[in-house]
């Protein structure tokens, strides 16, 4: 029904964000991931995928930077007894990567050291998930790189770059992939092409 908001940032918090569309004010729930995935963007334009979750005594739009995620958050709630707030909090302290590498391995500790999540739905996650979760197309050397663009970002701004230069230089890696380079040598390409 509504598979995505594009507008313009216009508040960002660890738990939600509030896009402008067209003098539209969407609140989307967000993890804490994609909270750091866009809180360098406010006041400008952001496209979050987003899933409109209907409770009976509430409506809730939840929204998410990318795609895998909310294929994630979407398993996660089919789970009995896992509800938005959970889901949120998992997405939040354990990056898609590392709560599918949780599931596939049966590692319940990792799972129940979020809040809300005891031993028995841990278990209960992994049950319910193992089968669900192996198909995520997941690529955990392209969670490092985005890890390293992230810091590397943060680097540029802190130097007092404009958030725009920085990403049309940073676009191109993510274009042409970094192949395991680490953040200082990133950063010190990136430093000479923003000095030019």
């Amino acid at each position: 029904m509504l598979d995505y908001v594009k507008g313009m940032l216009v508040a960002a918090e660890p738990n939600y964000a509030v896009i402008d569309t067209g003098g539209w004010g969407f609140k989307l729930n967000i993890s804490f991931n994609t909270y750091n995935s866009i809180k360098s963007y406010l006041h400008e334009q952001v496209k979050l995928y987003t899933h409109l979750l209907i409770k009976e005594d509430a409506i809730e739009l939840v929204g998410f930077y990318d795609k895998m995620e909310r294929e994630t958050f979407l398993l996660l709630i089919r789970v009995p007894g896992i509800g938005l707030k959970v889901s949120m909090s998992m997405l939040s302290l354990l990056n898609v990567s590392k709560l599918k590498s949780a599931i596939l391995s049966d590692n319940s500790s990792v799972l129940a050291s979020v809040p809300g999540v005891g031993k028995k739905t841990a278990q209960k996650i992994i049950i319910e998930l193992k089968d669900r979760i192996k198909d995520l197309p997941i690529d955990s050397q392209k969670d490092v790189e985005s890890d390293a663009l992230y810091e590397v970002k943060r680097a540029l701004e802190s130097l007092g770059f404009k958030s725009n230069e920085i990403q049309a230089v940073l676009n191109e890696y993510s274009v042409s992939g970094i192949s395991g380079e680490s953040a200082e040598e990133i950063l010190k390409k990136t430093l000479k092409k923003l000095s030019k």
